[in-house]
């Protein structure tokens, strides 16, 4: 935590486990982020986190967002099916890899029984997950088939049936076989709050500690931050004089290059991966993870390149490279076989551009400046200097941030331990007021005011 910033709550109180509840007994808390889905098997006896497992979404075949996945399942014929089909089979995968990774952990003799399991993700990605329809995610006035908060059995949710209907297409149930997780185990799925604010958000309100207005008060306007493919952003607004405490949301379509998915080089945040570039006595110098030879840049290490080029002058301020150049490829050379180039910057000011509109339009609406809470994993490593100087997050927020790591996943953990809490998640999804950016009468000029570094 930076200094001078206020300590934010403590949320996540586990209870006492029942004295019966038998030692194999195994909760799942699961994130299906667009880019990556997160599987921790937790020990509900003990409370002890007994493996984690993470993939790359496999949904990523059929487009790399959730705009283009929902198109393809509302354009081909089987496109749901194929979407659903893909996500099951991998829990499916990720899950039986956590099994045995958790027996490993429990005494000789005890084999790990899944009891409970909870499934956050944004509203499209539990909408595939669980078969309900899409569609009415794709075009005004984005009114989602359901906005979740409800208890499916494990079966329905394979089947595609969890959403209450059939799933067009053919079920993933026949190609799928048998399961590591009996049909009948409950899936809990967390309340969204709109066709573009979801159950991943209200996780991470729970875990940054979030008051429910008319509830609980603080004194300090707290502000979450999930900066990937689709950010979401939360403004947690204190009772002042004029109004009652509330909840504002929004989400910006910043596309993938966060995630370094349409970057020349871009690879995920493994070895191998340029994750941080400084301006070392007038060159660059990088960081590779792991050590070694770079063979990419990951979301981390772009952000710092470009903020590296702007302090060189390699780079102006409408962000056209104009020096150090290689001829041949008009890119900026950072390793042997890592470039940056002209399209990808241009990929970097279009995604800082969409989250920087919605924290200045946030940051309006709130009395003080706000602690800044950032989620998710390349909020966890973003380097907080380097995103001031490209103009991604206001400079005053850099010493009033805390890092929350995969909060969406947290959130979700402690969702398999207390019913009280799901109580705060459905009030949290319930009191907040998701606001629509592209319909700001002015969106357009912030929007390309926020474009220049």
């Amino acid at each position: 935590m930076s200094a001078g910033v206020p300590p934010i709550q403590t949320p996540l109180p586990i209870p006492e486990p029942p004295e019966d509840c038998p030692l194999s007994h195994v909760g799942l808390a699961v994130d299906v982020g667009t880019t990556t889905v997160v599987v921790g098997a937790w020990s509900l006896r003990a409370r002890a986190l007994l493996a984690t497992v993470a993939e790359q979404n496999r949904q990523a075949r059929f487009g790399s967002d959730v705009v283009s996945r929902i198109a393809h399942a509302a354009q081909s014929p089987h496109g749901a099916a194929d979407l659903h089909g893909a996500i099951v089979a991998q829990l499916e995968t990720l899950f039986a890899r956590a099994l045995r990774m958790a027996q490993a952990q429990l005494p000789r003799g005890i084999s790990p029984v899944v009891s409970r399991i909870v499934v956050t993700g944004n509203t499209a990605m539990l909408s595939l997950a669980c078969g309900v329809p899409v569609a009415p995610l794709a075009a005004a006035p984005f009114r989602p088939a359901s906005l979740f908060g409800m208890t499916a059995a494990w079966g329905d949710v394979r089947a595609g049936t969890a959403g209450g209907r059939a799933m067009p297409g053919e079920s993933g149930r026949t190609a799928l076989g048998a399961s590591v997780v009996a049909d009948g185990t409950d899936v809990y799925l967390p309340p969204c709050v709109s066709a573009f604010v979801g159950a991943d958000t209200v996780c991470a309100m729970l875990a940054a500690g979030f008051p429910v207005p008319a509830e609980m008060s603080s004194a300090a306007p707290l502000l979450l931050a999930d900066i990937g493919t689709n950010s979401e952003l939360a403004l947690y607004v204190p009772e002042t004089p004029r109004y009652r405490s509330r909840i504002l949301c929004t989400s910006c379509a910043a596309g993938p290059a966060f995630e370094a998915a349409n970057i020349s080089c871009g690879m995920s945040a493994v070895a191998g991966a340029i994750d941080l570039v400084q301006d070392t006595d007038g060159a660059l110098a990088c960081r590779v993870i792991g050590g070694g030879r770079a063979r990419g840049i990951c979301g981390s290490g772009l952000v710092s390149a470009v903020a590296a080029l702007r302090a060189l002058g390699w780079m102006d301020g409408s962000g056209m490279l104009c020096g150090q150049q290689d001829e041949e490829t008009r890119a900026v050379m950072l390793a042997d076989d890592v470039r940056l180039t002209q399209a990808d910057v241009r990929n970097v000011q279009l995604a800082k551009s969409a989250v920087r509109t919605g924290l200045d339009y946030l940051l309006g609406m709130s009395p003080s400046l706000p602690t800044l809470c950032l989620a998710g994993a390349f909020g966890t490593e973003l380097p907080l200097e380097s995103a001031a100087a490209i103009g991604l997050l206001p400079p005053p927020l850099t010493e009033r941030t805390v890092r929350l790591g995969n909060a969406a996943l947290s959130g979700a953990t402690a969702l398999l331990f207390s019913p009280g809490l799901r109580q705060k998640c459905a009030a949290l999804a319930a009191a907040s007021r998701s606001l629509n950016l592209a319909a700001i009468p002015d969106f357009q000029t912030r929007f390309l005011h926020a474009l220049d570094f």
